[in-house]
């Protein structure tokens, strides 16, 4: 039996990971500080080594010039990011994001699944999916499926309600901003 994809939510700020329990549901995977999200931002240290998540957040405030966050905005762009002397993509960033998030689930589980399904905003067109899943690639992950998020909340509310049917789902974020 092949074991379950972790889901993400590469959020613009935030993101977070979880794992579908066929017993007790969906389940959200709190990181190495117990948060259920982690910070989106990146901060680059001296040696070259990235920092991920609370910390990347706040060496932003002393260190703003190595320090990413917001990438989000700009997958699917040719938006070059440097910092320490490198060049970075939006995808390589959140390629680092995403290798946090699952190292994070993997050793919290003690399993070592690279199969994921992403979530996307409504609004992403084919450009910023593709990229999307480029970030997957880059981290080293098996990118499953791509979901836009308004479809991975209908599949929750049907599979925890048992419900089957057409579902109507409001995002009420406006592009750009969450």
């Amino acid at each position: 039996m092949t074991p379950q994809p972790f889901g993400i939510d590469l959020g613009t700020t935030y993101s977070a990971i979880a794992i579908a329990d066929p017993v007790r549901g969906a389940e959200v995977i709190a990181n190495f500080e117990g948060e259920n999200t982690t910070p989106s931002v990146v901060h680059f240290e001296d040696d070259g080594s990235a920092v991920i998540g609370a910390q990347a957040k706040r060496e932003q405030i002393s260190d703003p010039d190595n320090t990413s966050s917001l990438v989000k905005r700009h997958m699917g762009e040719s938006f070059p990011l440097d910092y320490r002397g490198q060049t970075f993509t939006p995808e390589s960033i959140s390629a680092l994001i995403l290798k946090e998030l699952v190292a994070n689930a993997n050793n919290q589980r003690g399993t070592a699944i690279e199969d994921v399904v992403i979530t996307v905003p409504a609004y992403f067109g084919v450009q910023e999916r593709q990229a999307t899943r480029q970030a997957g690639v880059i981290a080293g992950l098996k990118v499953v499926s791509i979901i836009p998020e308004p479809v991975a909340a209908s599949i929750s509310v049907s599979s925890e309600r048992g419900l089957s049917g057409t579902f109507m789902v409001f995002d009420l974020s406006l592009p750009g901003t969450c």
